[in-house]
């Protein structure tokens, strides 16, 4: 099952010349497959490389602001599973996209929607993220490779993203249709958190 990867490697290489000229791979943690398909994006290599937390298999999918410890849904590169590799990339560059933006400053005192927006826009800068780093894989790929976008609307999301929208509408649209582990939406968990929590 490795030689299969690496098959893929060798193709990848041959057929997407810009490809193959990538820097080093950078090392995930997360295996060879995943280093190399980060290799193909100067934005997640440097993100990789900058990052000091941990990067591993675990959910659920998360970036903990205290370690900067992520967490990416288990996979194996020895499953041959394709679509998986590059959805493993995609959670990766959100999860880093948290991590580059930073912790969003919600001390009191905040409105409730202020509390809501500057969470949503964090929401935004993960998805913007991924979106920049999908987007230079496909081209150093010449298309071969399409890492997706993590999220419920991905469609709108995209279509967002290259009409240059503003991170607050991005944040508004994720945050209103993709949801947490509860069933809820981002919206809605955001809004009940800051009611029960409210000052803290």
């Amino acid at each position: 099952k490795q030689m299969v990867w690496k098959y893929l490697i060798l193709i990848i290489s041959l057929l997407c010349p810009t490809y193959a000229k990538s820097q080093a791979f950078p090392v995930t943690g997360l295996g060879q497959c995943v280093d190399f398909i980060s290799a193909a994006s100067t934005t997640l290599t440097s993100q990789i490389q900058a990052h000091v937390g941990v990067r591993a298999y675990g959910l659920p999918p998360s970036y903990d602001p205290l370690t900067a410890k992520i967490l990416v849904p288990p996979y194996s590169c020895e499953s041959n599973d394709w679509p998986g590799l590059y959805k493993t990339v995609g959670y990766l560059s959100h999860e880093l996209g948290h991590h580059e933006a930073g912790v969003p400053n919600i001390d009191a005192p905040i409105t409730k929607a202020q509390y809501v927006e500057r969470n949503c826009v964090w929401e935004a800068k993960a998805v913007v993220n991924n979106a920049v780093v999908s987007d230079q894989i496909r081209v150093a790929s010449e298309g071969f490779v399409e890492v997706p976008l993590i999220s419920e609307n991905s469609a709108k999301l995209w279509s967002m993203w290259s009409g240059g929208e503003s991170l607050v509408d991005i944040g508004k649209v994720f945050c209103g249709n993709n949801h947490v582990a509860s069933g809820k939406t981002y919206t809605k968990q955001h809004e009940d958190y800051y009611d029960a929590n409210y000052p803290w």
